[in-house]
């Protein structure tokens, strides 16, 4: 499915060849390599046949032997970044897989290294030809169809095959986070998402255990059951393993699991209701990076991942405002807002994943709509403790074509979860409040190192140049990357002085790091300085907080 061809003359006539053109910059520099039509690409771009803004688009089919060439406007030169390419050349492949292209042919000319840019070549591929129309009863003819990614590029580069494979397969496990979430609620219920795990997982490679009501009940989740209690459909815990689990590094990817989410007692509008389809992304992300993980071979790793499955349905035997329930830590939460339900469930999957041995921790879940008041959908939210791993987890992020931006984690947002009943509360009100929903977590990530993301803003959105309305697959690309730092430098700050990179043997930089910096300033490690309640299930580590 992939291939790098010396120029574009070598690119099969059945192919079309995808030109990324920039604001300002001198066509010249890019005519001796294309014709098109029998014209030369400067006179196409002086007859307003091609332009260079963004997403802007011309095609010229295949001519004289040669093949199709689809020019597309990448804005200025100096704002393209990995992540803005690959949306360019998402809405490339949504334009040509649309017109019956299957073979798609990038040519590389772009202020990015190779790698990169085959990377977001065969991604942003992937994710252009995603058929959204799962349910529609007819128009299958139509139907998108990508068999073959390639790079032109006229001199030979290092992994550009690799990475090709690499970033097709993270777009395909992308596609299939879509699916799930763009599924309709009343088929993904939340047996039905533990069942596509436990296929998912014999297809591909690792292995899954899913725990059932009464297993949930014996193990003390109480918190997810309350979130559960209201809905007619049973809940399902998902527990799935890859890599040597006997690592000194193992990684708890946990998700939230929401097959939808009336709000409770704490009923949404009709219009806040509309999408809560899509309040699985989490578990749809960390499902699409197991899958991911496992068909890329990562070697050398232990990678857990977690998701609650349930509904958030206000039945007769819903939870209620000025509830108190036990979570899986022993700890005790009032319940004040059921539609703060989302923190509740993971509540249980991260104090789980903690006395299951997890070192290293990442939760992901639209969790809250004030992620999405503070930074919209151009990029999730990162926060936790300490400040380097929510670091790591943000260049993850950078590395893996996505954004996440870090957030501070003062301990006044701990203080405004105090509750005069219990040992928290779920909600601190609006005030900060994607921030202390986080410090509401952080009790029940005890001593890990974890980072939350808040993809609420980013996993579902409307229609753009380069997708179609719907769920993104926001998260997958972030966690595999992870997955790959840990392997190749290990669980440790990078900053440390003496720090190994695991991979080969040699001390990591410690000097010179300025964005490291930068961000060290932004996120403030300081959470959950008030000593934690001291009931704990017995045998599990004692809550602690790093200073």
């Amino acid at each position: 499915m992939t291939g790098v061809f010396a120029s574009v003359d070598q690119v099969p006539t059945d192919a079309a060849v995808i030109v990324p053109l920039f604001e300002g910059e001198s066509v010249e520099e890019i005519e001796g390599a294309l014709t098109i039509g029998g014209e030369c690409l400067a006179a196409a771009v002086e007859r307003g046949a091609v332009r260079a803004g963004r997403f802007q688009q011309a095609i010229f089919h295949a001519h004289g032997g040669r093949p199709a060439l689809l020019v597309i406007g990448a804005g200025p030169a100096a704002d393209c970044d990995a992540y803005g390419l690959k949306q360019v050349f998402q809405a490339a492949s949504r334009t040509l897989t649309g017109s019956r292209y299957s073979h798609l042919a990038y040519l590389e000319r772009v202020p990015v290294d190779a790698e990169t840019f085959a990377m977001a070549a065969a991604e942003g591929a992937v994710l252009g030809a995603y058929n959204e129309g799962l349910k529609k009863s007819s128009g299958s003819e139509s139907l998108r169809s990508l068999e073959r990614v390639s790079i032109v590029r006229s001199t030979p580069a290092g992994r550009l095959e690799e990475q090709i494979r690499a970033g097709v397969t993270i777009g395909e496990a992308a596609n299939l986070a879509r699916d799930l979430v763009n599924l309709p609620p009343n088929e993904l219920t939340p047996i039905r998402l533990a069942h596509c795990a436990a296929e998912l997982a014999r297809d591909v490679g690792f292995s899954v255990d899913v725990l059932e009501e009464d297993a949930i009940r014996r193990l003390g989740m109480g918190a997810l059951l309350a979130v559960a209690a209201g809905s007619d459909q049973p809940p399902r815990v998902v527990v799935m393993r890859y890599g040597e689990l006997d690592s000194p590094v193992r990684l708890a990817l946990v998700g939230k699991g929401l097959t939808f989410d009336s709000g409770g007692l704490a009923v949404k509008t009709l219009e806040g209701m509309s999408a809560m389809k899509a309040d699985m992304s989490g578990a749809a992300a960390v499902l699409g990076a197991m899958v991911a993980v496992a068909r890329l071979g990562i070697r050398g790793v232990s990678v857990t991942g977690y998701f609650g499955a349930t509904e958030n349905m206000s039945g007769g035997s819903a939870m209620r405002p000025g509830d108190v329930v036990t979570a899986f830590n022993g700890e005790t939460i009032e319940i004040l807002n059921t539609d703060c339900e989302g923190r509740l469930v993971l509540a249980d999957l991260l104090s789980y994943a903690v006395h299951q041995g997890a070192t290293h921790v990442v939760d992901i879940a639209t969790l809250t709509g004030g992620a999405t008041v503070a930074l919209g959908s151009a990029t999730s939210l990162a926060a936790g403790k300490p400040s380097w791993w929510v670091h790591r987890v943000v260049r993850a992020a950078e590395r893996g074509l996505e954004r996440a931006w870090p957030m501070p984690l003062y301990p006044e947002y701990r203080r405004a979860m105090d509750s005069t009943v219990a040992d928290i509360k779920n909600t601190g009100g609006r005030p900060a409040s994607p921030l202390t929903a986080t410090a509401f977590l952080s009790d029940f990530a005890a001593d890990a190192r974890w980072a939350h993301l808040d993809i609420a803003g980013t996993a579902f959105g409307d229609a753009e140049p380069y997708r179609p309305k719907g769920a993104t697959g926001v998260g997958v690309g972030t966690l595999v990357s992870l997955v790959q730092d840990l392997f190749e430098h290990g669980g440790d700050d990078p900053l440390v002085e003496g720090a190994v990179d695991a991979s080969s043997g040699r001390s990591v930089p410690t000097a010179g790091d300025v964005q490291v910096q930068r961000v060290r300033r932004a996120v403030d490690d300081t959470a959950g300085r008030n000593s934690p309640p001291s009931t704990r299930r017995e045998g599990m580590r004692e809550s602690t907080t790093d200073g």
